[in-house]
């Protein structure tokens, strides 16, 4: 007699730990001026004095220089991160090994890890927000919360560079060394100029170098790409690639809008400002099992926005 059998294969569930998708991380936090305790809006001082020289031959005092301090303002946005989840409705699955014994629950093993992932995506969206946000835009809960870096200089008086049909192999070394040539002297005398690029466009830079002259510099490729990170050959311009500008961003419906694709920001870090409230506002989340209406949740706020000091000290290319 042989074994008949009308059931469904067999999957082993019960082993298999959780896995969760790769996230890139916020960078442009660690580069640009923060300032913290924003509850609403805070307007920045700016100092300008001029020094124009005079003939000193006899005496005398005539007043011929001009102090100015203006301000620009940089208002943040209140931004919430919730979810609730009813933990009976892991019970039915193998999910129920995350479930403590009993039959009311009021916590899960599982906590922390959604904890930590929530925290690693509010990294990745704030860093999107920054470069790509605008409040106009309807496809991305993340986009629409903050008018970000490309918008806000767009109102100022930014250098525009040489226009091209796209980033490739054939013009991306043209495009960076055209940046370079129209950094005015007064943004690059005193600080490093970064210009700020996407991922994608890094690597297809790197690509085009390493092609041409086998390495890079005094470093290797492999540790330029592992930093995602060079000093433009020949210059003194270090080009870094943050994810905020990458052309492949997520949104929520459609696709990323093609104004925030294929852009490059030069200029130096501390002419872009962050504002926020407390630092660790978007590092941090509370969890905890309502007893009212039996329901693990999850919560965050924090608030965010930009502003620029400088506009016509920034090259931008579109």
């Amino acid at each position: 007699m042989s074994l008949s059998l009308s059931l469904t294969n067999y999957v082993e569930e019960n082993k298999a730990d959780l896995i969760t998708k790769a996230i890139l991380g916020g960078k442009t936090m660690g580069m640009v001026d923060v300032r913290y305790g924003i509850k609403s809006s805070e307007k920045i001082p700016v100092l300008e004095s001029t020094a124009p020289f005079q003939a000193a031959s006899s005496c005398g005092f005539t007043s011929s220089g001009t102090t100015s301090i203006t301000q620009i303002q940089i208002s943040t946005n209140p931004i919430a991160v919730a979810e609730q989840i009813c933990l009976r409705d892991l019970e039915a699955y193998y999910t129920q090994k995350y479930l403590p014994q009993g039959a009311n629950y009021d916590s899960t093993t599982i906590a922390a890890e959604i904890v930590n992932r929530k925290v690693a995506n509010i990294a990745q969206s704030v860093e999107q927000a920054l470069w790509q946000g605008r409040s106009t835009f309807t496809n991305s809960t993340v986009l629409k919360a903050i008018n970000g870096f490309l918008y806000t200089i767009s109102l100022g008086s930014p250098i525009a560079a040489t226009q091209q049909s796209q980033i490739n192999a054939s013009t991306v070394m043209g495009i960076f060394e055209d940046i370079y040539t129209k950094v005015p002297a007064a943004a690059i005398y005193n600080e490093p100029v970064i210009a700020f690029c996407g991922m994608d466009t890094f690597r297809t830079l790197l690509n085009k170098i390493t092609s041409l002259y086998g390495f890079y510099g005094n470093y290797t490729t492999d540790a330029a790409a592992n930093r995602w990170e060079l000093v433009y050959p020949g210059t003194n311009m270090k080009v870094i690639a943050v994810a905020g500008l990458n052309s492949d961003n997520p949104v929520d419906t459609g696709s990323l809008d093609t104004s925030v694709k294929n852009r490059i920001i030069a200029t130096y870090a501390s002419n872009l400002v962050v504002g926020t409230d407390l630092g660790t506002d978007m590092t941090q989340m509370d969890a905890w099992f309502s007893k009212d209406d039996q329901v693990m949740k999850f919560y965050t706020r924090f608030r965010l926005g930009v502003a620029v000091k400088f506009s016509d000290h920034i090259v931008q290319y579109t």
